[in-house]
C-alpha cells in the first residue's frame, strides 16, 4: 500500500466497521476482503473517477468517515496498483453501487507507511461504498435541471449567459461593465441551494474579527471561480444581481471542504460596487515597413 494508500488512509484521514455477509475473498494480490453490497453498475476501471463514501477502522475503534467529514462523497481517480497491498487494486474490482471492506494487516506495511494509531496484530479495515462514477456531462445536464428547479421554487427570473451562468438583476446599475484586468469591488454573500450561507463580505458572523469590506480582484484574470469572472463581466458599476452558478464553473468535483461539497451549484447575491481601470496592455510594436523592392 504504496503512495496511493497513503492518499487514501492517511490523507483522507477517513473510515469505518467492517462486518460482511459475501463472505471473504481476495484480491490477486492478496488483500482480504468483503463484499457487502452488490451494485448494478459498471465496473471500475483505470482512469475512472468514482464518487465514493469511504471508512475506516483499526480493529474495532472507529477511526472516521468520510461523509461526516466532506459531507459528501469523495473522488476517487482508479490507478495503476504500486505494489502487493496497494487498495486501488482491490478498488478495480468494484462496481457502481458495491460497498465492500478490504482488510490490512497493519504490520504488513512498510515500516514508514503504517499509520501511527497501531501495532503489530492489528488490522486496517477500510470500506468503500461506491455511489456512482463522474461524468462531466452528466453533471452539467444534472446542475442545469437542479437550477431551473431552484428557480421555480424560489420565483427567479434570470437569463442564462453563453457560460451557463444564470444572472438575475434586482437591481441595475448606471455605470460601465468592466474590461478584462480592471479590478471589481464586490460586494457579496455565497450559499448553498439548500440555503446554507457558507461566506459573506457583509455578516461579521461568518467573518469574525474581520472587517466587513467588499472584495477586490482583476476580472477575467483567474483570481476567482470561471463562474464569478463570467457573471460579473456583463454586469454595470452599481448592480446588485443573483448569480447562479454550476459546480462546472465554481469549485466542481474537488468541492471545497467542508463547507461546500462536491459537484455544488452555488448562489451569490453581489453588488458590484466599484470597477477601476487596469494598466492597459503595452501596444504591440509597429511592423516594419517593406523595403522597398529594387529597380
Amino acid at each position: 500500500m504504496k503512495r496511493n494508500n497513503q492518499l487514501l488512509v492517511a490523507a483522507f484521514g477517513l473510515l469505518i466497521a467492517s462486518c460482511g455477509t459475501g463472505g471473504v475473498k481476495k484480491t490477486p494480490g492478496g488483500i482480504e476482503y468483503i463484499v457487502h453490497k452488490s451494485g448494478s453498475g459498471a465496473q471500475l476501471k483505470l482512469g475512472d473517477t468514482a464518487l465514493m463514501n469511504v471508512t475506516q477502522r483499526i480493529n474495532d475503534s472507529i477511526l472516521g468517515e468520510s461523509r461526516k467529514i466532506v459531507g459528501a462523497a469523495i473522488p476517487v481517480l482508479i490507478s495503476k496498483p504500486q505494489n502487493k497491498f496497494d487498495l486501488m487494486e482491490g478498488l478495480a474490482l468494484l462496481h457502481e453501487g458495491d460497498s465492500a471492506t478490504f482488510v490490512i494487516p497493519w504490520d504488513s506495511l512498510p515500516v514508514n507507511e503504517r499509520p501511527p494509531f497501531g501495532k503489530k496484530g492489528d488490522k486496517l479495515k477500510i470500506t468503500f461504498a461506491v455511489e456512482n462514477k463522474f461524468s462531466a456531462s452528466t453533471q452539467k445536464e444534472k446542475d442545469e435541471k437542479a437550477i431551473k428547479e431552484y428557480m421555480e421554487k424560489n420565483k427567479i427570473n434570470a437569463t442564462k449567459n453563453p457560460d451557463g451562468v444564470y444572472i438575475a438583476i434586482q437591481q441595475e446599475g448606471t455605470g460601465g461593465t468592466p474590461n478584462v484586468g480592471d479590478t471589481v469591488v464586490v460586494h457579496y454573500t455565497g450559499k448553498l441551494t439548500s440555503g446554507k450561507v457558507f461566506d459573506s463580505s457583509q455578516d461579521s458572523t461568518l467573518r469574525p474579527g474581520m472587517p466587513l469590506e467588499p472584495i477586490k480582484f482583476p476580472i477575467g484574470q483567474g483570481f476567482v471561480i470561471k463562474g464569478w469572472d463570467s457573471g460579473l463581466k456583463g454586469l454595470k458599476k452599481g448592480t446588485k444581481a443573483t448569480l447562479l452558478i454550476p459546480s462546472t464553473m465554481a469549485y466542481g468535483l474537488q468541492g471545497s471542504p467542508p463547507a461546500i461539497p462536491a459537484n455544488s451549484i452555488l448562489v451569490f447575491d453581489v453588488q458590484l460596487v466599484d470597477i477601476k481601470p487596469g494598466t492597459p496592455a503595452p501596444a504591440a510594436p509597429a511592423a516594419a515597413a517593406p523595403a522597398p523592392g529594387k529597380k
